[in-house]
């Protein structure tokens, strides 16, 4: 595993090419958000994807959700989304809301497997740089096992999970926080699945 400040890893080029480059031969990553440490990895590699849920034992029928730098990947990546629905997103992204939204047939996100995909980008600048820095897309899930709270501290994930992820992406310690509030926007009014950090609607 290798663990590096994020601050630093940004700042090295060469660095931040090989961290691309692992993570399209499907590497696993630990990444700082602003609200929790996640899993992430290529939105492209089922087997990258696979990792993840064996890593977390993480039931199969619950989803990943797709991390974006700014709320214009979201037509770059093949998102039909009427004006306003556009304008309901934008008044909590960035931030700690995950949206979901029909699943659109694109390369970037040949490896999930269901018709609806949560979608979230987050308030955490330079989370937001590495993301707009990769020519793919990262699926990401809370950096735990399932069933247990994800950890702040990510000294204690790197002792935890050394052996199983290639990449640890320290952001220092995290505030504690509760996870992104979840919202189906493909019904309309929006369904509340999970109520987290934000408040909406």
């Amino acid at each position: 595993m290798k663990r590096v400040n994020i601050t630093r890893l940004l700042a090295d080029s060469a660095m931040l090419g090989q961290f691309y480059d692992d993570l399209d031969a499907g590497a696993v990553a630990i990444i700082p958000t602003d609200t929790l440490y996640g899993f992430a990895v290529a939105a492209h590699l089922p087997a990258a994807v696979a990792r993840i849920y064996e890593i977390k034992n993480r039931d199969a029928r619950k989803p990943l959700i797709l991390f974006l730098d700014k709320i214009e990947q979201l037509v770059n990546t093949g998102f039909n989304l009427a004006p306003e629905l556009a304008y309901s997103l934008e008044q909590y992204w960035p931030g700690a809301l995950t949206a979901i939204l029909h699943k659109p047939e694109h390369q970037h996100l040949s490896a999930f497997a269901f018709e609806k995909l949560g979608v979230r980008i987050p308030a955490h600048a330079q989370l937001q740089q590495l993301l707009s820095g990769y020519h793919h897309k990262l699926l990401t899930t809370s950096a735990n096992r399932s069933g247990e709270p994800s950890d702040c501290d990510p000294a204690k994930l790197a002792a935890e999970f050394a052996g199983e992820i290639d990449w640890l992406i320290d952001g220092g310690v995290l505030k504690p926080s509760l996870p992104s509030t979840v919202a189906d926007f493909t019904v309309s009014p929006p369904a509340i699945l999970r109520q987290g950090s934000l408040k909406i609607l």
